[in-house]
C-alpha cells in the first residue's frame, strides 16, 4: 500500500476538534442524492449556531457494496465522510493536524483499490437434517422455484457465493425456511 492509514486522522477525531474549537457551533447535513444504491450527502459548518454563512462546506459521495461497512452502513459512512470534507475545507484544518484526507476517506481508498477476497462458506455447528432440507424443497416447489432461484436466495441470505442446500448448517437451514415461508 503506498499510503499509511496511521498518517491520517479520524472524522471523529476532526469532530473533537471542532467541537473544542467551536463550542456553540453548528454541523448540518443533508442527503443531496439517494438512488438506493448510492448517496450524495452535503454539510455545512458554522463558528456559532446563530450564524447564518457557514465557516466551511463539505460534500461526499459512497457506493453500496457487498463487503465492508459500504455493505450496511453506505448512507451513514457518507454522512460522516462529508462532515469530514467540510472539517478539512475549515480554517480549523491546518497543515499540523495531518494530511488533508481524513483517514476514513484513505479507508476507502484501500476498499476500492484492494481486490475482492474470496469468500469461503465455512458455517459452523451441526448440518441441517434431512428434514430441513426436504421442508426447504418443498417450501421452494410452492413458491415457484427452481433450484438455481432457490440456490440464488440461499446464497443471497447468506451472504455467500459458496453456500449450497446440502452443507447447510441447521441454524442456517431453519434461516431460510423462515425466509421462504
Amino acid at each position: 500500500m503506498a499510503f499509511d492509514l496511521t498518517n491520517y486522522e479520524t472524522v471523529e477525531a476532526r469532530l473533537v476538534r471542532w467541537w473544542a474549537a467551536y463550542p456553540n457551533g453548528r454541523v448540518y447535513t443533508c442527503m443531496m442524492n439517494y438512488t438506493g444504491d448510492a448517496c450524495v450527502f452535503y454539510c455545512e459548518l458554522y463558528a456559532d449556531k446563530e450564524d447564518k454563512v457557514p465557516v466551511a462546506t463539505g460534500y461526499a459521495e459512497e457506493i453500496k457494496s457487498d463487503r465492508g461497512v459500504n455493505a450496511t452502513s453506505f448512507v451513514e459512512n457518507c454522512e460522516t465522510s462529508a462532515i469530514g470534507r467540510a472539517i478539512a475545507n475549515c480554517p480549523l484544518q491546518a497543515p499540523a493536524s495531518g494530511p488533508r484526507p481524513s483517514r476514513n476517506e484513505m479507508q476507502k481508498v484501500e476498499r476500492l483499490t484492494k481486490p475482492p477476497q474470496p469468500q469461503t462458506h465455512t458455517p459452523s455447528g451441526a448440518f441441517a437434517t434431512p428434514k430441513q432440507i426436504g421442508y426447504i424443497k418443498k417450501l421452494a416447489k410452492d413458491a415457484g422455484m427452481d433450484d438455481l432461484r432457490l440456490l440464488e436466495l440461499i446464497q443471497r441470505e447468506l451472504n455467500s457465493d459458496e453456500a449450497v442446500l446440502e452443507l447447510l448448517k441447521s441454524h442456517e437451514a431453519s434461516r431460510i425456511i423462515e425466509v421462504l415461508k
